[in-house]
């Protein structure tokens, strides 16, 4: 791969290359403290070793014993698969769940706590769409979906740890007799794809390839168009500028209406459907995958229908119910501070460990059907 890409620099073969080499450079840290480990053993063993040189021996081993569990993690961590749209942009969609107003409101929360963390981290994030109504009894607005753009490569491998129901427990600012409150927001994460992608930029960005995952067949897709509804001043409802996508083989259904340009607005729309018909292949595949290692050893997957995580007012406290972990510092976490820094890191770490354990799964999985052949 080096010589290749000596004659002709490739994206694409660089990444593999970076990805073998943090392998390798594991792998020989982790066998450098087992064979140290072996040797100071053995002198502990040898009767003739002077008393000075096993006491030094035996807190090199203590040291190098305590480090083991973490060369090994840094080991595993490079042998799981890397997510194929983890270096991507991509695409926060938003929508309330169960709760009625008091969901939407909450869409609300959670869409101003994901700009701030955007800004604190800054990534570049812009509104591709978002639709609104007045609540009726109250102040603020009602969501009923809304749509971020994280423009920043790589904003996809730090935020698909949010994708999943959020819940939140609190007393509605419509509540007049001060009762608690369930309500639900579902939060989507979508890898955002380039205009025009080729081979170089990403190894599957390439529109015209049936075998990607994010070609469409535009004889699939069906266009409507028609007039913007709602407010937005003079031009709303007196031009044909809002599009609607519809992809026939699934039902998936994606309509714009932000941009006065039908132009812009057929563009955005069409972002976001092939990221959502990308990201249903991408779960298709892990969910046959998770299926196959439940029917072995019981590795189960959490989609993105779970519930993930809870805000509780009254408590002050968010708990997220993926990694266990729980804090209470809601206000931070609300507005994009470190404490859901803290969350995500969690998750994380928690998400590796089931890749660890799919890992495990799939080799058990190859196994018994060798065994049955």
């Amino acid at each position: 791969l080096l010589s290749e890409i000596q004659d002709e620099y490739n994206t694409r073969k660089a990444q593999k290359i970076g990805d073998l080499t943090s392998t390798v450079r594991a792998l020989s840290d982790w066998e450098a403290a087992s064979k140290s480990l072996d040797e100071l053993n053995q002198l502990l063993k040898d009767p003739t070793t002077d008393a000075e040189l096993r006491t030094l021996a035996a807190e090199e081993i203590e040291q190098t014993s305590s480090n083991l569990p973490a060369l090994l993690g840094s080991l595993q961590s490079t042998l799981i698969p890397a997510d194929p749209f983890a270096s991507l942009p991509c695409l926060l969609e938003i929508r309330p769940g169960a709760g009625g107003s008091e969901a939407g409101l909450f869409v609300g929360d959670l869409l101003r706590m994901y700009q701030a963390y955007c800004k604190r981290q800054s990534l570049k994030a812009i509104l591709v769409k978002l639709e609104s109504t007045p609540v009726s009894k109250g102040s603020g607005e009602e969501i009923q979906e809304v749509v971020l753009e994280i423009e920043s490569p790589g904003a996809y491998g730090m935020l698909k740890c949010e994708a999943g129901v959020h819940r939140v427990q609190r007393v509605p600012a419509t509540e007049t007799q001060g009762r608690t409150h369930t309500s639900a927001a579902s939060v989507l994460v979508l890898p955002s794809f380039p205009e025009q992608g080729n081979d170089d930029d990403f190894s599957t960005a390439n529109f015209e390839d049936p075998n990607s995952d994010f070609y469409i067949n535009p004889q699939d897709v069906r266009t409507d168009v028609m007039r913007a509804r709602g407010a937005g001043g003079q031009h709303v409802n007196t031009t044909d500028s809002a599009i609607r996508l519809t992809h026939i083989p699934t039902n998936t259904v994606v309509s714009i209406q932000d941009g006065r340009s039908q132009h812009k607005n057929r563009q955005k729309a069409w972002r976001v459907l092939r990221s959502k018909i990308a990201q249903a292949r991408k779960d298709a595949r892990e969910e046959e995958q998770a299926q196959l290692r439940v029917s072995v050893v019981g590795v189960a997957r959490m989609g993105r229908g779970d519930k993930i995580r809870t805000y509780n007012w009254g408590q002050q406290r968010v708990t997220d119910h993926r990694s266990g972990l729980t804090l209470n510092h809601l206000d931070n976490v609300l507005e994009g501070g470190s404490s859901l820094d803290e969350i995500m890191a969690s998750v994380r770490a928690w998400q590796k460990e089931r890749d660890v354990q799919s890992m495990v799964a799939d080799e058990e999985a190859a196994a018994s059907r060798q065994k049955q052949k």
